[in-house]
């Protein structure tokens, strides 16, 4: 007898669309993990360095003695560096390598540094940063006032400060006066004029000197020397003004008199048409007459001629 077999058969429709979507997945996944995303990652990383731009880190170290100060410098790039130029208002500077990417220098003067990377890929980049922490300027003279013979005024130095053992003062005999007071605390010094003008001497602490001379009017002979170039310019200034205003006066007046000239031409040559007018006129009227005149001449010969007839 034939035995029955209660096992069910595998339905193989169903297998076989359910393996064709396994294919289906895996081979979208495949293309997106090996193709795309690689392709993608590749070209951004190529980007990135083919964009890649040097940057430069600058850094002023502060001053103690206002002479000098250091300046270091750390280049920041993914690609070696191909140059590197260094200037402090366009004059070149040497750098010293303190490591893998960071410069150190010594600066002795104020201004603008700039710095100038190239990288590897030939991207450039170009960095400032301004020197100001140097004393490279002489003290400055304020507040001066001359009274009675006295000269005061104060004397100010923002950076290494005024060295009041420097100050002295000059004129036409004595070449070496001491002021007559100085106030640290305030900056006020004074001095004693005797002559038409005396000349300040003062440096500050670093050794920038400051001259200038002053006269019993308490004017230095650097103001009065602007004073008399501003005066040349205006002088200079109202002089054309005058010869434009002189110009545009003679410009006038000639076409003034051009104008006077034309109209009396006109009214010339309006008389004269008027008196030639007249004259046709009267002539005419002459003529007319003298036509009537010799009208009754005939009219009155040919009446007694016809008196003679009869």
């Amino acid at each position: 007898m034939a035995q029955y077999n209660n096992q069910t058969r595998p339905d193989r429709r169903r297998t076989s669309s359910g393996y064709r979507r396994d294919n289906g997945k895996s081979g979208f996944l495949s293309v997106l993990l090996f193709y795309v995303l690689p392709f993608i990652v590749i070209n951004g990383f190529i980007f990135i360095l083919v964009t890649a731009r040097p940057k430069a880190e600058i850094t002023i170290g502060e001053s103690s003695d206002f002479i000098s100060t250091t300046m270091e410098l750390k280049v920041k790039s993914l690609l070696p560096i191909k140059t590197m130029e260094v200037s402090l208002d366009s004059t070149p500077i040497e750098l010293t390598k303190t490591g893998g990417s960071t410069y150190k220098t010594t600066l002795k003067n104020n201004g603008t540094l700039e710095v100038k990377l190239t990288g590897f890929n030939k991207m450039k980049s170009v960095s400032y940063e301004t020197v100001n922490v140097l004393d490279d300027s002489s003290p400055a003279v304020k507040d001066e006032v001359v009274d009675n013979g006295i000269l005061s005024f104060r004397l100010e130095d923002t950076q290494s400060g005024v060295d009041y053992s420097s100050i002295t003062a000059s004129d036409e005999d004595n070449t070496d006066i001491l002021p007559l007071s100085i106030d640290r605390s305030t900056g006020l010094v004074t001095f004693e004029i005797k002559k038409e003008n005396i000349t300040i001497t003062a440096k500050d602490k670093i050794g920038n000197e400051l001259h200038v001379t002053f006269t019993p009017q308490g004017e230095s002979f650097e103001d009065a020397e602007m004073e008399n170039e501003e005066a040349a310019e205006n002088g200079d200034t109202a002089e054309t003004d005058t010869s434009l205003e002189s110009d545009a006066e003679e410009e006038t007046k000639e076409t003034k008199s051009v104008s006077d000239t034309k109209s009396t031409n006109d009214t010339k040559s309006t008389s004269v048409t008027k008196s030639t007018n007249n004259t046709k006129t009267t002539n005419s009227t002459k003529s007319s007459k003298e036509s009537v005149k010799s009208t009754d001449t005939t009219k009155s010969t040919s009446k007694s001629n016809t008196g003679k007839k009869k």
